[in-house]
């Protein structure tokens, strides 16, 4: 396994972790069903709407695109989750390409060829709870910048502007290890208010989401889209003659 895929990996899992977030002191959100009472409570309470768009956007599978801007730089991730099962997809661009498929039991990443096998597999429950790995895959149980949203203001289509506390996003994840790596991701903030912009559709899923943390290296911009809401996805473990078992050295960094 290329060591360069260690960071970016990391980085990709890093910005699920930071960009979603569940809601769990604003209350469970609503079935998609009830599109009626949801779009009455997108209205009524703007910052409970935000807070939940992304809960009710995990109901069933669901794609995301992510685009990072930093010193000029565009770093890219596309994904696709299967919440109900834990499986998902991952390809990275930072420049350095990256591919990952996460199966109900295991986790494959691409590797360079010339390592051997193309895919290298670890055992889901080998993983470090705490891990980035392990976290990332989990996107329900995640608590990131949208746990942290203090205001919202509604300005027409579903879209939304306001401001989300990194420090009150800390304290909304749902446990300890999570907190420590929301901690670590936002320790390069300037200061702990994030403006963002938000959108949500009929059923108040969120559909975009841009941000930006302004940092002692500068302004990082993100944007996360999340669409294809309930289509079946396409996702499958590598043929067993790609694959090699990750060593035990992999597994300290995961």
């Amino acid at each position: 396994m290329r060591r360069s895929l260690v960071p970016a990996l990391a980085l990709g899992l890093t910005v699920l972790l930071t960009a979603c977030g569940t809601a769990d002191d604003a209350g469970p959100a609503p079935a998609a069903s009830a599109s009626a009472s949801t779009a009455a409570t997108v209205v009524a309470d703007p910052v409970a709407a935000v807070r939940q768009g992304f809960d009710r956007s995990l109901e069933g599978t669901v794609k995301l695109d992510v685009l990072i801007t930093v010193a000029g730089q565009n770093i890219t991730m596309s994904s696709a989750v299967e919440p109900d099962t834990g499986r998902m997809t991952l390809h990275m661009k930072t420049p350095e390409p990256v591919t990952m498929v996460a199966t109900k039991d295991a986790v494959y990443v691409q590797q360079d060829e010339s390592d051997g096998k193309p895919w290298l597999k670890l055992d889901r429950d080998r993983l470090r709870p705490e891990g980035q790995l392990a976290q990332g895959l989990d996107l329900r149980a995640q608590a990131g910048i949208l746990g942290g949203v203090v205001s919202a203001e509604r300005t027409g289509d579903g879209r939304y502007t306001g401001v989300a506390d990194s420090e009150k996003a800390v304290a909304a994840a749902s446990s300890d290890s999570q907190r420590a790596a929301l901690r670590r991701a936002f320790k390069v903030l300037k200061q702990k208010s994030v403006p963002f912009e938000a959108t949500l559709d009929a059923e108040g899923r969120l559909t975009l989401l841009t941000y930006t943390f302004d940092t002692t290296a500068g302004v990082i911009k993100n944007e996360l889209k999340l669409h294809s809401f309930g289509e079946p996805l396409a996702i499958s473990a590598p043929q067993a003659s790609e694959t090699e078992d990750a060593t035990a050295d992999v597994y300290r960094f995961f």
